[in-house]
């Protein structure tokens, strides 16, 4: 008897992951391998989509073989993946560019046309109110990092370009048209283009293009791809792309989602109200809801869900956590040469010893605390300034790395409370989070959050891969094989509990106020220091 397998591919920001995942969705193996992110520019982060192509190729192939899996075992195909991806493609699926990632800032010069006077906190009230909200449910926000801010820059600086341009798609858009030959888009991802007319209206289709958005920005719908949703099976694996890869025609290849929506699914936090938060390269506060909200003013709303005609999918979205941690070993603690001296095998666990061995609050022994600000790159949610940036604050001569890496820690937590108080203050509060994302695997950080958020923490079991796990169970649903809230809340486990240390309950109150503070009283240095 052959036993049926998922073949679950994470397209991210720094590389392309395959996932191997059992019919009863367990974790079975995957393969790795790392692309380049360009950044030509200053504010500009692109992907050259021809890496996507050759991490997929290469990572399947050594998959399948480290596995001994057999083609004809693969049930289904299915993707997770990075979200605001802008690629223009010709008619014949050839990249007319590198692919403007969620990175990318470079829209930022089109806010005066995007947000015209009048203006209030940046925003034109009637565009706002009148046009996003009341349509999408959101909007762009003013860091220029959005969609419609993209497709307006190419309006206005490479207008050839956008005239040989037959569709716009995201990242797995283009690679499941590899696979299949099918240009479309998942509705979740075409949600945070903010093109798309999201409401629940009695007696009207829903999650459809606006040709009300589309034309007040001169937006050729016809660019725009096939709107289906995650669950959806886009096609099947055509006979070029199965050669390539090493598998069997015919595969079906299921739409999949944006990484915050496959991994809302693997978080195990599917019921009404439930969330969960992630630390991977970006992080985020997010759940299923069933009403749509939003906060303008923090840059957190609600976005396409996996349930796409039943849940919206709050989320309070943050640019960097892990990769905090990633900045600093790369730059300042820790060298491959170094590490290799050492008796450890992963720096990681390095990391582990030092923060447990530095006192909350990063204390040094003159009693000074050590704030982190984890805004390198700006930032969305809670803040939505593309101008802020990060920051060790409060060093003193006794301080050593064990403090500005316990700082790091803390610092990432501290913006995800503030991102949770953000989320609860629209919905309502909750006693417990699931946590997922590569940096869960620290116990250290998991307790740094339950610590700091004051919230009962639950780690999901192989957290690393739980966008892959939710992309397998959509794959279970588009094959019909899942039916119910139960039956995907039964297929997640966690493998440990955290709960907040009440002696630390003051020290990390009183240092979350200065964390805001720091912020709102440099609002505006910041802006004088990182205006173009």
């Amino acid at each position: 008897m052959v036993t049926k397998k998922f073949l679950a591919y994470d397209l991210g920001t720094t590389s392309t992951k395959a996932v191997l995942i059992s019919n009863d969705i367990e974790f079975l193996d995957s393969s790795v391998m790392d692309y380049r992110t360009i950044f030509p520019k200053a504010g500009y982060a692109e992907h050259n989509p021809e890496d996507w192509w050759h991490t997929l190729v290469s990572t399947t192939q050594e998959l399948m073989k480290k596995t001994a899996t057999d083609p004809s075992e693969i049930n289904a195909i299915t993707f997770s993946s990075q979200m605001q991806g802008c690629l223009p493609v010709d008619k014949d699926g050839t990249p007319l560019m590198n692919c403007m990632i969620w990175l990318d800032g470079r829209g930022a010069e089109m806010m005066s046309k995007l947000w015209p006077w009048p203006r209030v906190m940046g925003y034109n009230p009637y565009r706002l109110f009148r046009k996003f909200l009341k349509i999408t449910g959101g909007s762009p926000g003013l860091a220029g990092k959005d969609i419609i801010p993209k497709i307006l820059w190419l309006q206005k600086n490479n207008p050839d370009l956008l005239q040989r341009t037959f569709k716009f798609l995201d990242v797995k858009d283009y690679v499941i048209y590899l696979l299949t030959g099918v240009m479309a888009t998942s509705t979740d991802l075409a949600y945070i283009w903010w093109l798309m007319d999201s409401r629940k209206q009695e007696g009207k289709p829903r999650n459809e293009w606006s040709r009300s958005l589309c034309k007040t920005f001169k937006i050729d719908m016809e660019k725009l791809p096939e709107l289906r949703k995650p669950t959806d099976i886009i096609g099947s694996l055509s006979e070029k792309a199965a050669l390539e890869l090493g598998l069997v025609k015919g595969i079906p290849v299921v739409n999949g989602a944006g990484d915050m929506t496959t991994a809302a699914i693997g978080s195990g936090a599917v019921l009404d109200g439930e969330l969960h938060c992630q630390i991977g390269t970006s992080g985020w506060v997010a759940g299923h809801v069933s009403e749509r909200k939003v906060d303008i003013s923090h840059y957190t709303g609600c976005t396409g869900s996996a349930f796409a005609d039943q849940f919206y999918l709050v989320t309070g979205h943050q640019e960097i956590a892990g990769s905090a941690l990633e900045w600093v070993k790369n730059n300042i603690l820790y060298f491959k040469e170094e590490l290799q001296s050492q008796e450890k095998k992963d720096v990681y666990e390095i990391f582990d010893e030092l923060v447990s061995d530095c006192p909350p609050g990063g204390k040094a022994a003159g009693g000074t605390n050590l704030l982190f600000m984890p805004w390198l790159y700006g930032e969305r949610c809670p803040l939505d300034d593309d101008h802020v940036r990060g920051g060790l604050i409060n060093l003193s001569l006794d301080h050593d790395r064990r403090h500005l890496l316990r700082a790091v820690f803390e610092g990432v937590a501290f913006n995800a409370r503030w991102a949770l108080h953000t989320v609860e203050k629209l919905y309502s509060s909750v006693e417990w989070l699931s946590i997922i994302g590569g940096g869960a695997k620290s116990e250290v950080w998991c307790q740094i959050y339950a610590d700091i958020l004051n919230r009962k923490i639950k780690r999901v079991k192989n957290p690393q891969e739980a966008g892959a796990l939710g992309s397998a169970l959509i794959a279970k649903m588009a094959l019909g094989e899942i039916q119910s809230l139960d039956e995907i809340k039964q297929c997640c486990h966690y493998d440990k509990e955290f709960t907040p240390n009440p002696e630390y309950r003051e020290l990390y109150d009183n240092l979350f106020k200065e964390f805001k503070n720091l912020y709102k009283q440099n609002k505006k240095w910041f802006k004088r220091m990182n205006s173009k």
